[in-house]
C-alpha cells in the first residue's frame, strides 16, 4: 500500500452497474489525460454483464486502475458514495461509466482549484451526446458561482441548476466530505442537494473550454426524473417509494445552515432562503403528507 506521500494528486471516481456498453471508452477517456497523477477507482455495483472483464482487462496494463466489486448492488447513491470513500487524493471527481471527457479536463481544473484556493468546484462547459456519441447540443451549465458571500452562492444555485454536470468536474475532497454526498439513497436528486450543500462551503469556477460530454441516452438509469419507482430502484435499489423526501431535503439545507461556520448575516440569509424554497415548494411538501397518510388508509381498508 503506498504511502501517504505517495498518494496521487487526483482520485476519479467511476460507479457503474452493467456497463458495458460504454465503460472501455469511459475508462480510456480518463486514461488519455494530459495530467497523469491520478488513480481511476472502478466501484462495480454488483453487474451481471461484461463489465468486469472489461475493467480487469484494462486495469491489468495500467496500474492507475483501482476496481472494486460490490457482493450486493447498494444503488447508486451507496456506490457513488463507496467510490468517494476508497479516495486517497485531496481532489476528487466522479465519472459516469458512460460518459467522456476531453484530455485537459484533469489539469485546467486542478490549476484553476490551486489558483483560486477559496474554490471548492471547477468544470468546463459540457456538451450533450446521444447513444452513438454524436453531439447532439451544447449545456451551459451556468454555475459560475463567485460571489464571497455563501449565501448568494446558495440562492443563485437554485435559481440556474439544471442538468448536475458539475459533479463531474474537479472538487477539494476535504470540502466535499462535509457534504451530505449521495445521501443514503431515500430521495431522488441527492447530486442536487450534494452541490447546494458545497455552495456554502466555497466558489464554483467554470471554465471556458468544453471538456465534458454527457451522454444521454433512454438506457440510463436516471434518464427520468419524474419516475419516482424508477428514481427508488436507481439511487437506493429498492422499489419503495421515497418517504417525505422534500421535508428531508430542506431539513437537511437548514441543519447544514446551522452546522456550517457561516457569519451570524450570512447562516440568516441561507435559513430564510430555505424557507422561501419551502414556501415555493408547499405543494410538493403537502403531496409528502399525502403519501403518509394514503398507505395507511389503504392497510386499514
Amino acid at each position: 500500500m503506498m504511502g501517504r506521500d505517495d498518494r496521487p494528486s487526483i482520485s476519479v471516481g467511476m460507479p457503474v452497474y452493467n456497463g458495458e456498453p460504454y465503460v472501455e471508452s469511459a475508462l480510456r477517456s480518463v486514461l488519455d489525460q494530459t495530467f497523469d497523477d491520478f488513480e481511476l477507482i472502478v466501484c462495480d455495483n454488483a453487474s451481471t454483464d461484461r463489465t468486469s472483464e472489461i475493467v480487469r482487462d484494462l486495469a491489468s496494463s495500467d496500474r492507475r486502475i483501482r476496481y472494486s466489486c460490490n457482493e450486493r448492488n447498494l444503488g447508486a447513491a451507496g456506490n457513488y458514495n463507496h467510490a468517494f470513500a476508497l479516495a486517497r487524493a485531496p481532489y476528487f471527481r466522479w465519472m459516469n461509466a458512460d460518459d467522456l471527457i476531453e484530455p485537459e479536463l484533469h489539469a485546467l481544473c486542478l490549476q484553476a482549484l490551486k489558483s483560486n484556493p477559496e474554490a471548492v468546484l471547477a468544470y468546463g462547459h459540457t456538451r450533450i451526446i446521444d447513444a452513438d456519441g454524436a453531439v447532439t447540443a451544447d449545456y451551459n451549465d451556468n454555475l459560475h458561482l463567485d460571489d464571497p458571500r455563501p449565501s448568494v452562492r446558495f440562492r443563485q444555485f437554485f435559481e440556474r441548476v439544471g442538468l448536475a454536470n458539475v459533479i463531474f468536474g474537479l472538487m477539494r475532497r476535504d470540502a466535499l466530505a462535509r457534504t451530505s454526498l449521495m445521501g443514503n439513497g431515500r430521495m431522488p436528486a441527492a447530486d442536487i442537494r450534494m452541490m447546494a450543500e458545497l455552495t456554502l462551503l466555497g466558489r464554483f469556477i467554470a471554465l471556458e473550454p468544453t471538456l465534458f460530454y454527457r451522454r444521454m441516452h433512454a438506457e440510463a438509469s436516471s434518464w427520468d426524473r419524474t419516475d419516482s419507482t424508477r428514481q427508488a430502484t436507481f439511487w437506493g435499489n429498492t422499489s419503495s417509494d421515497f418517504v417525505i423526501p422534500h421535508w428531508r431535503l430542506y431539513a437537511g439545507y437548514l441543519y447544514r445552515a446551522l452546522q456550517y461556520r457561516l457569519a451570524p448575516l450570512e447562516r440568516a440569509r441561507v435559513i430564510s432562503h430555505v424557507f422561501h424554497l419551502m414556501y415555493w415548494g408547499r405543494g410538493k411538501l403537502a403531496t409528502d403528507l399525502v403519501g403518509l397518510v394514503r398507505p395507511r388508509q389503504g392497510t386499514s381498508s
